[in-house]
């Protein structure tokens, strides 16, 4: 399967979701054409759409990969500590999505020039490792103490001209929620704190009740989930957003999508593209 995602800097300074068709087959040379992409003066510049822009610095190259248990151990070049103050954590932030979308990695250990990086290059920020999607992304705080703090992260729409987008932003709260509780809240909220983000959930929508089981999750939700009052539909804007949310709070594989007991889409998460 050679689609793909890539996250790279939108026109509002967040990381940004875009889908991708790779050239590469194997796996070594898509996480190099991956890099590429997302490395400024990219030989890739003129397939990326217009508002966007690569995160990594110029000229940054794969030495080498290596794949264990779904960690993906990746030696970059000494370019990588070249990266600007304001947009180190940024960057961060798309690596560990984008390789982390590739089929089977769930967490990188981050090299450059043989050394495991351990704080980024200016903030000095210690980095835990190996870094995985707990680490956040688009980073929003709304918390009152530094104690009991959970992050959950929300897929919202964002558009650029014609074409619409997904953006997550990790929201930090002392909230201990469930998360898809707070996926639900934040999404069907009609005052997103970002005017360049979007959701289609609407403010009428209750989850009833979920259930989450070894590798899959059910939702109930009263019938304002629908697209509309004689459709029994739901907005693929809608199920999208939160089934992207899901797969990156749980460890699930499907989802199904009820109301008023009667079951109306299910989704398998492995396919989610």
């Amino acid at each position: 399967d050679l689609s793909n995602i890539v996250y790279l800097l939108d026109k509002n300074d967040k990381v940004a979701r875009l889908p991708i068709t790779l050239r590469q087959e194997n796996l070594e040379d898509k996480i190099k054409e991956l890099i590429t992409y997302m490395s400024n003066s990219s030989i890739y510049s003129n397939l990326i759409p217009n508002g966007f822009k690569p995160i990594l610095p110029e000229g940054v190259t794969v030495i080498s990969t290596e794949v264990n248990d779904g960690n993906l151990k990746i030696n970059l070049s000494k370019e990588l500590l070249n990266l600007k103050k304001n947009n180190e954590v940024k960057a961060l932030e798309a690596l560990i999505y984008t390789l982390t979308s590739l089929d089977n990695i769930n967490s990188i250990t981050l090299l450059v020039e043989g050394s495991i990086l351990t704080r980024l290059p200016n903030s000095k920020e210690i980095l835990p490792n190996p870094l995985d999607r707990t680490y956040g992304i688009n980073k929003k705080y709304d918390i009152n103490s530094i104690k009991d703090t959970t992050k959950t992260t929300i897929y919202y729409l964002s558009k650029n001209e014609d074409n619409y987008y997904y953006v997550p932003v990790t929201k930090v709260t002392n909230d201990q929620k469930e998360k898809i509780e707070v996926i639900i809240k934040e999404l069907k909220s009609s005052k997103i704190y970002d005017t360049s983000l979007m959701s289609y959930l609407s403010s009428d929508t209750t989850l009833k009740k979920y259930n989450i089981l070894d590798k899959e999750i059910s939702l109930e939700f009263n019938n304002a989930i629908l697209s509309g009052i004689k459709n029994d539909k739901i907005l693929e804007e809608v199920t999208y957003a939160i089934n992207l949310s899901i797969k990156d709070a749980y460890d699930v594989d499907k989802v199904m999508y009820y109301v008023d007991n009667t079951e109306i889409a299910n989704f398998d998460l492995k396919r989610l593209e």
